[in-house]
């Protein structure tokens, strides 16, 4: 499928070097049940990357996806609820991050193909 939109996301880690070790090889051999979430929530590609303890994450997404449909399978997913619970573990919102919510979409403010 074709990609149709990028959305770009930042998100922290609980600053402590164990803590962050483990998330990354949690993340080096995700579920298969989460895998699959991602996916057939018309996710086309996902990365996330550190420095620190900030993570950012970019997704490419197809014309299946919206962030309502993906919460609305996970709240039907025990396994993606599991996994989700789990994360807590490790992350914090960022300073800007509304209550109750965890990654939060950051603004484009440059575009080397629109200059």
């Amino acid at each position: 499928m074709k990609i149709i939109k990028r959305y770009c996301q930042a998100l922290d880690l609980v600053n402590d070097p164990k803590l962050i070790r483990e998330y990354e090889l949690l993340h080096q051999q995700i579920w298969p049940e989460v895998k699959n979430h991602i996916l057939t929530s018309g996710v086309v590609d996902m990365q996330i990357w550190r420095v620190g303890n900030r993570l950012f994450m970019i997704m490419d997404v197809n014309e299946m996806f919206s962030f309502e449909k993906s919460a609305q399978m996970e709240q039907q997913n025990p396994v993606i609820q599991k996994w989700e619970q789990q994360m807590w573990q490790f992350q914090q919102a960022t300073p800007w991050t509304p209550n109750g919510e965890k990654w939060i979409p950051m603004e484009k403010i440059f575009d080397l193909t629109q200059q």
